[in-house]
C-alpha cells in the first residue's frame, strides 16, 4: 500500500507522524543526485509558497522518482504520458545531459512552465510539453516510455499498446502508481497484457526486446 503523503492536503496523520513522515522523505532526497536533489527542493519549496497544492498532491515522491531515474539510465529519449506538475519530465532531463524528454497530457496545465522557469534554458530545451491528443510524435523510438495519466484499465491498456511497438532496442515501459489501492487501474492492466517484469517503489518496469 503505498504510504500518505505529508504534503498532501487529505493527509489525516497527527502531527507528529506527519513530521516524522517528513523527515523520512528529505533523508530520500540525497538519492537523487547532485543534479535532479536541489531542482527538487526549489520545486517544492515553491509549490509550498506559492500555494499550489496540486503540485504537493500529484508530484512523485522523491523514493518513487529515484527509482524511475534508475529505470532511465542510458535509456535515451523518454516519453512520458501524464506531465502532471512536470517535476518528473525536468527530473529526467537534469539526470542525464544528453537527454531529451517529450511529455505528453490531454490538460495543459500552467505547472510545468512554472517549474520549467527553475532550472537553465538548456535544460528546458529538452523537455517537450505536447497536447497528447494531437501530438506529432513522428518516428520517435523512446528508450522509456514512463505512464502515470489516467490510471484507468482501458487507458492504460491502449497507451502500452500504442507504444510498446515503438520502443529502441533495449527500451522498456514503465507504470506508476502500480499496486496503489487508490489505483487499481494500473495493476489490472498490467494483468491483462500478461506483463513479466519488475516492482518497486509504485513502479512496475517492463522491459522489451
Amino acid at each position: 500500500m503505498r504510504p500518505a503523503s505529508p504534503f498532501r492536503h487529505d493527509d489525516r496523520r497527527p502531527p507528529l507522524r506527519r513530521a516524522a513522515a517528513l523527515v523520512r522523505q528529505a533523508l530520500t532526497l540525497p538519492l537523487l543526485g547532485p543534479r535532479v536533489a536541489p531542482f527538487y527542493v526549489r520545486a517544492l519549496l515553491t509549490a509550498l509558497r506559492e500555494g499550489d497544492q496540486w503540485a504537493l498532491d500529484v508530484a512523485t515522491r522523491p523514493r518513487e522518482l529515484a527509482a524511475i531515474l534508475r529505470t532511465a539510465r542510458g535509456r535515451r529519449p523518454v516519453v512520458e504520458v501524464g506531465t502532471g506538475p512536470g517535476w518528473t519530465a525536468i527530473a529526467l532531463a537534469l539526470d542525464d545531459p544528453a537527454r531529451e524528454v517529450v511529455s505528453l497530457d490531454v490538460v495543459a496545465h500552467p505547472q510545468p512552465r512554472r517549474y520549467l522557469r527553475l532550472v537553465a534554458p538548456a535544460v528546458r530545451a529538452r523537455v517537450a510539453l505536447r497536447d497528447r491528443t494531437g501530438a506529432c510524435t513522428g518516428d520517435l523510438r523512446p528508450g522509456l516510455v514512463f505512464i502515470d495519466s489516467s490510471h484507468e484499465r482501458d487507458e492504460t491498456v491502449t497507451t502500452f499498446r500504442e507504444w510498446a511497438p515503438r520502443l529502441a532496442p533495449g527500451g522498456a515501459v514503465a507504470f506508476h502508481d502500480f499496486g496503489d489501492p487508490a489505483y487499481p487501474g494500473v495493476q489490472e492492466a498490467v494483468r491483462d497484457l500478461g506483463l513479466r517484469g519488475r516492482a518497486r517503489h509504485s513502479l512496475f518496469v517492463w522491459e522489451g526486446a
